[in-house]
């Protein structure tokens, strides 16, 4: 009777054990989704829509908290804080890049980057290419240098006897 108890508390653990293991292979967060709502927030920066590109980097966010998202949500809130001087906007920029870096402190967007965008140039004066390098001048021929024989050194006396000997 035991042995018939003992093998119907394993089936039982198997049986309900048996779900965690086949769902063990399934990921976390559903990451296509949210590559797709980071590139469609990334869009929306490009054509400077901020406000549907902090819906969808929000929608990202819910999706799997990463540093990414919060990254690109705290730079749209930053584009329209900048743009429409909107103190409460440059607030949550910050909160969201605070967020992305607490979670990964050496994030470093990938994806976009405001350079990249023709319609973000930096404003003030162009920076002036440099001048192109000089080469450097090809050392001079070796000049073969003359020196005078030193004068031949007087013998030395053999050594002296200590006076202690």
């Amino acid at each position: 009777m035991l042995g018939k108890t003992a093998m119907a508390v394993l089936f039982a653990a198997l049986i309900t054990g048996l779900p965690v293991l086949v769902n063990a292979a399934e990921p976390l967060f559903d990451t296509e989704a949210l590559s797709q709502l980071i590139d469609k927030g990334i869009e929306h920066l490009q054509a400077k829509k901020y406000d549907a590109a902090i819906t969808e980097f929000t929608d990202a966010t819910y999706i799997a908290p990463n540093a990414e998202a919060f990254y690109y949500l705290g730079y749209a809130y930053y584009m329209k804080g900048k743009n429409r001087n909107d103190p409460e906007s440059r607030k949550n920029a910050m909160e969201n890049f605070t967020r992305a870096y607490e979670i990964d402190p050496n994030f470093t967007p990938t994806r976009f980057r405001p350079e990249e965008d023709a319609g973000m140039a930096p404003k003030g004066p162009a920076k002036q290419p440099k001048a192109a390098a000089q080469p450097a001048p090809e050392p001079a021929e070796p000049q073969e240098q003359q020196f005078e024989e030193a004068p031949e050194e007087p013998a030395t006396q053999p050594d002296a006897p200590s006076p202690q000997q």
